[in-house]
């Protein structure tokens, strides 16, 4: 595809493209359940979890982009926060601290790690990335192959059939930012999720 082409990609049918031929989505028991044109955004959901696969458009340097955020099924489909026992919370994640919290790493240690995580930095070296003809193919790779690590575990963390893994995920958050710290322009800060 020539790069003017490209730039008059329509979004929906690339994060279509992404969600099912990529993401195998719907074999993994998610249905598209909302669709806004506004924000060009598409959300699946299954009995665990709800998946957003965002709009990024045109970057000169990476060419059209998205992004995929986790929520659990109360996130709300057009903000990315929302009200939770009183409380404004992040209700979309991305996976850098889940993981960490997955391989059961002290928030000491994800603190230390931050965004590097050994499933995905690999990503991040050239010869793998320039493997990719678009960055949703080289990001759809990625969550697919935490997908393949962690099978159902990284979908039951968001799942609100789990309240205690939830918990004690918010927990490890505040613990990571009680030591990273939390920038007072953030709000709400980026441990009060939900």
């Amino acid at each position: 595809m020539n790069t003017i082409d490209a730039r008059h990609m329509d979004p929906f049918k690339e994060m279509t493209r992404v969600a099912l031929s990529l993401l195998n989505l719907d074999a993994r028991g998610f249905k598209e359940s909302y669709r806004s044109t506004a924000h060009a955004k598409l959300i699946y959901d299954s009995e665990s979890c709800r998946i957003s696969l965002i709009w990024g458009g045109w970057d000169s340097s990476v060419g059209n982009s998205i992004h995929i955020r986790y929520g659990r099924l109360s996130a709300p489909n057009e903000k990315v926060t929302t009200i939770w026992n009183n409380e404004e919370c992040r209700c979309w994640h991305d996976f850098d601290y889940a993981l960490h919290f997955l391989d059961g790493q002290t928030p000491a240690e994800a603190v230390n790690l931050n965004h590097s995580h050994p499933i995905t930095n690999p990503f991040y070296e050239s010869n793998l990335r320039q493997k990719f003809s678009s960055q949703p193919e080289w990001l759809a790779q990625m969550h697919a192959t935490i997908w393949r690590h962690y099978g159902e575990r990284f979908f039951e963390l968001f799942d609100l059939r789990h309240p205690d893994l939830w918990e004690k995920y918010r927990q490890f958050l505040k613990e990571v930012y009680d030591i990273k710290g939390r920038s007072p322009r953030i709000k709400p800060p980026l441990d009060k999720v939900c």
